[in-house]
């Protein structure tokens, strides 16, 4: 990651199903990302439940977390979204949840060239193919 905090979005309440792939594809759309870091446990290498995206520019990054904050829900959890460094009390920021992804499949389910099929809506959830 980037020495900068200001180009850095913590996402937190990630589910440990939510791929890089998945991940990555939701945060392109507030601008390039290039970095993304999921942290996984030593010991069980599972998900810790959060992440980190650099983006090119800070202005990309607050975009950010004003784009996806209370609109991103993946298996039935509400992302949270805040530039690294600022005020804990952004994590706390909620609206409407708009966008949802729940599946039955793992990270692992999901091959190289899925995506999030936003053509295809199932009772309010995507699918991905």
């Amino acid at each position: 990651m980037s020495s900068d905090p200001s180009c850095t979005v913590y996402i937190g309440n990630l589910d440990e199903r939510v791929s890089d792939r998945v991940l990555y594809d939701i945060l392109i759309q507030a601008g390039r990302v290039v970095d993304l870091h999921i942290p996984r446990d030593k010991e069980t290498d599972k998900p810790k439940g959060f992440a980190f995206a650099e983006y090119e520019t800070e202005e990309s990054a607050d975009y950010a977390v004003r784009l996806f904050t209370g609109l991103v829900t993946l298996y039935n959890r509400t992302l949270k979204f805040v530039v690294s460094g600022h005020d804990k009390a952004a994590l706390n920021l909620q609206a409407p949840s708009m966008l949802t992804y729940n599946s039955p499949f793992t990270s692992q389910d999901i091959g190289e060239g899925s995506g999030l099929n936003k053509d295809k809506e199932v009772e309010g959830s995507y699918l991905i193919e």
